[in-house]
């Protein structure tokens, strides 16, 4: 008698806790968005009787992951907090679809790690892509005096780059596959979670579960408190974009720091205070273990040979060119210093950027803008031409300062003087201190290079022929204001051998790099002024020895 009146104490107390549960429809306070997820915080004035209290929380994402939510209160213990669903009917509850149903979330999990595959391989080939565009020889700037040279990386860059583009091509829509497959599985999850629970009537609406987050907290005494909850969802990312505005008027460059937040969480964020974060909870913490590396003959054996099909020359996008004005609005008054209202905080493995305005994104799935970031930053304007490779000037800017921003790499539009010029890959982990941005052409400096056959001469002496060359360069400058200009030449360097031997004879005030080659000339021009570079070198070896790249 005893222990049936104990048992029903229990129930009368549990029942009495679950009738005075208080529903709370949650209002998102905060949002910390890393580059990949997001992390959903809220809070709630509560009242608080003595003994156990109930509370839910609803307006929670369909998407919440159960193991990342956790809550705390200023007052009273927290007993148990969890994630559940609540239906608007009565339903009855079958295990019918319970295998159905559990083979759609094991297809969602691998669905899950085959995207993550995808993300990984398209980083590769983006990195491969930065590296490859990046090459001493693919930007012009041989080790050898030989046109061959460029001519053989041209076309290593046209088929390199060509597979390199086609490979992203089929990652692309492998994704969009895989992302239509997520979206049908998540249909057919909903769907078997309706037939499993009795909510397959034709009014889906009036079926749709309800996700509410439930806190037990037990308090001694009456006192109004706050209730803090938070969890992740994966849903949500950030990437990172970039815009260098230069003037010839300034000796700035004023760089913008923008995040394009993306979200699809399932409820939209309504005035809410941002913090991006560098960190990415997505990718796993484990440090990899090295296993041990075999080495063994190869058994060689017959193999059939494939032909490999010849893929068309990729079509490249051609470079828009905006107005002034259009590039000139773009900096409105939203994007005047906002350093009053960034706070960044970098600890041991990431940066944080707390934003004091309040946003609103919706669950689109479509990129949002967001400054995080503004800053001048000293750079040099300066003339650079390499008449060997082409008679043109190009305008470059020297910047520094730019890696105290705690930037990471993505991409960045290049602007100058209001005239939009074109894109350029922003690799915050490069170790030099000074970036060199290109910011266009100058056809009114004037530049010539030619071979002065007069003074070319060869001789043989014994079993040594020699040869003499000499090059003239020509640098005219037609602005109306006074330039400086950097000219960049080369002599040829030897490599795999000490037959042959190259001197230069007469380098006209240039500045040797003796371990590549390179001739370089500061050259200061008045208005309307002109200079004659005349630089002369030889190459010695032996005589029955033909010398490649000459």
């Amino acid at each position: 008698m005893k222990r049936t009146l104990f048992f029903l104490l229990i129930f009368t107390a549990t029942h009495a806790v679950a009738q005075n549960a208080k529903v709370f429809n949650a209002k998102l306070q905060k949002a910390t968005v890393y580059l990949q997820g997001t992390h959903l915080y809220y809070n709630e004035s509560i009242n608080l009787v003595p003994g156990n209290n109930e509370f839910i929380f609803e307006n929670i994402s369909p998407y919440i992951s159960d193991a990342s939510l956790q809550a705390s209160s200023k007052a009273g213990v927290i007993m148990e907090v969890k994630h559940l669903l609540k239906y608007k009917e009565k339903v009855i509850v079958t295990r019918q679809y319970d295998k159905e149903i559990q083979n759609v979330l094991d297809s969602l999990e691998d669905l899950g790690y085959l995207i993550k595959d995808v993300d990984n391989k398209a980083n590769v080939l983006a990195t491969e892509k930065h590296m490859l565009l990046n090459n001493r020889i693919i930007k012009g700037e041989p080790l050898r005096d030989s046109l061959a040279l460029l001519r053989d990386g041209m076309q290593f860059l046209q088929e390199k780059l060509n597979a390199i583009l086609e490979s992203e091509l089929k990652l692309e829509r492998m994704k969009n596959n895989l992302l239509k497959q997520r979206n049908k599985l998540n249909a057919r999850y909903s769907s078997l979670l309706l037939f499993q629970t009795g909510h397959n009537v034709s009014n889906n609406s009036e079926a749709q579960p309800i996700h509410q987050v439930v806190v037990m907290l037990f308090a001694e005494t009456a006192t109004n408190t706050t209730i803090s909850f938070n969890y992740f969802v994966q849903q949500a990312n950030w990437v990172p974009q970039y815009d260098l505005q230069a003037t010839s008027l300034t000796s700035n460059f004023q760089l913008k720091y923008f995040a394009n937040v993306t979200q699809n969480t399932g409820i939209d964020w309504t005035h809410v205070p941002l913090t991006l974060s560098t960190s990415n909870p997505s990718e796993s913490n484990t440090k990899p273990e090295l296993n041990p590396w075999y080495l063994s003959f190869i058994a060689y054996r017959n193999q059939d040979s494939y032909g490999m099909s010849n893929g068309e020359m990729p079509v490249m996008a051609k470079s828009k060119a905006l107005s002034k004005k259009e590039s000139i609005d773009d900096a409105t008054e939203d994007y005047k210093r906002l350093e009053q209202y960034i706070s960044i905080t970098e600890n041991i493995i990431r940066t944080e950027y707390e934003i004091k305005l309040n946003y609103t994104i919706a669950s689109d799935g479509k990129a949002h803008k967001v400054l995080i970031n503004q800053r001048d930053i000293p750079m040099l304007l300066q003339f650079a031409t390499v008449p060997k490779i082409g008679t043109d000037a190009f305008l470059l800017a020297k910047v520094t300062g730019w890696e105290d921003m705690n930037i990471i790499p993505g991409n960045a539009r290049v602007y100058f003087d209001g005239t939009y010029v074109g894109e350029m890959f922003l690799n915050a982990s490069t170790t030099t201190d000074t970036l060199n941005i290109n910011l266009g052409r100058d056809k009114s400096i004037a530049i010539s290079r030619k071979k002065i056959k007069d003074n070319y001469k060869e001789k043989i002496i014994g079993e040594e022929k020699t040869e003499t060359r000499t090059i003239e360069l020509v640098v005219r400058n037609t602005k109306n204001i006074p330039i400086e200009i950097v000219v960049e030449d080369q002599i040829p360097v030897v490599q795999g051998t000490n037959d042959i031997k190259v001197t230069l004879l007469k380098g006209d005030g240039a500045e040797l790099d003796e371990v590549t080659g390179k001739l370089t000339w500061n050259v200061k021009l008045g208005v309307k002024d002109s200079k004659k570079i005349v630089f002369t070198y030889e190459i010695r070896h032996p005589k029955n020895k033909p010398v490649a790249g000459l």
